[in-house]
């Protein structure tokens, strides 16, 4: 994808969320609709955001922080906004009576659930990782739990393969704390049970990005895991390093390089036909969501943050 098309696609998003949002939240937009293939319509999206303002209370993710991100999931959904933001607040209503704390991410959680029956399962995967680790574990995995909790499988033995992928990738230069366990829990997509060779994929992806001199930081560690269980080739890997590097010398991600790699990998995933055409094609869809929803909610957590700090006067 062109560098420009990004650029003037941000510009779009920027003038339309207009001036007191986030720049990081105009740039998970853009990522949001040039991943799905689908142009940014401002008049569409304009209104898909005033349906939102009218139907939710004052108090609610979908009227702060979260909001765009979640018209733009809307907008590009199989239905109507109206009900499709009617499914979400089933779906999200659903993650709070299983006791989930309400937030962006139960929000979050409800784009990607598909019934709320899967509510349950969520819970119980959640509680099995938090056996695990019980202070990593939070509400910013509910999105992971969603979409793994509905995997095949036992949740027990898939919690377990997370704390083993984890420990297994800890003595090898990954840091420990929420990241890792992020790239754990992707790693798990494909299969409940450790499986080495998964393993083995990430250790390679990182050492062939640290041979193209690119710095992962520990925030790109869930990308390390979608290319992995998606079997990204080494043409893929060149072809995300080379737009990369793209990125990074443009003039919108000059500040935000630390999203230039995941937003690379998003559109070559996106756009590579040897993807499309593999195993993976099965589950590329659901992988796309879970990047776009990772890469989501880091943004939000940032946007919060500020929020919080521009509001005590810090």
């Amino acid at each position: 994808m062109e560098t420009k098309k990004i650029e003037e696609t941000f510009e779009q998003v920027s003038k339309t969320l207009g001036w007191a949002t986030d720049k990081q939240v105009s740039l998970a937009v853009t990522m949001i609709y040039l991943s799905r293939g689908r142009a940014f319509d401002a008049a569409i999206h304009t209104e898909a955001s005033r349906i939102v303002k009218s139907s939710e209370s004052f108090a609610s993710p979908l009227r702060a922080h979260l909001h765009h991100i979640a018209v733009a999931y809307l907008v590009l959904g199989d239905e109507p906004v109206v009900e499709g933001l009617a499914r979400l607040n089933v779906h999200q209503q659903a993650l709070t009576a299983e006791k989930f704390w309400k937030s962006g991410y139960t929000y979050l959680g409800g784009l990607i659930m598909e019934a709320p029956e899967e509510a349950a399962r969520a819970r119980e995967l959640y509680d099995a990782m938090k056996a695990h680790h019980p202070f990593l574990t939070s509400s910013e995995d509910i999105p992971y739990v969603v979409l793994l909790g509905r995997r095949e499988g036992d949740l027990k033995e898939r919690a377990e393969t997370m704390n083993r992928y984890y420990s297994e990738l800890r003595p090898q230069g990954f840091s420990p704390g929420n990241h890792l366990q992020w790239l754990s829990q992707a790693m798990t997509f494909d299969s409940p049970q450790f499986q080495p060779e998964v393993a083995g994929r990430v250790l390679a992806i990182r050492d062939f990005f640290k041979a193209e001199n690119i710095k992962i930081r520990s925030a790109h560690y869930p990308v390390l895991g979608f290319l992995a269980i998606a079997k990204a080739d080494g043409a893929a890997l060149k072809s995300i390093a080379e737009l990369m590097r793209t990125l990074e010398s443009s003039k919108l991600f000059r500040w935000y390089k630390q999203w230039a790699l995941p937003s690379a990998a998003q559109l070559v995933m996106a756009e590579s036909a040897e993807l499309r055409g593999s195993k993976a094609a099965m589950f590329a869809s659901s992988v796309e969501m879970l990047m776009q929803a990772q890469q989501a909610a880091m943004m939000v957590s940032v946007s919060a943050a500020v929020a919080a700090s521009n509001n005590s006067g810090t």
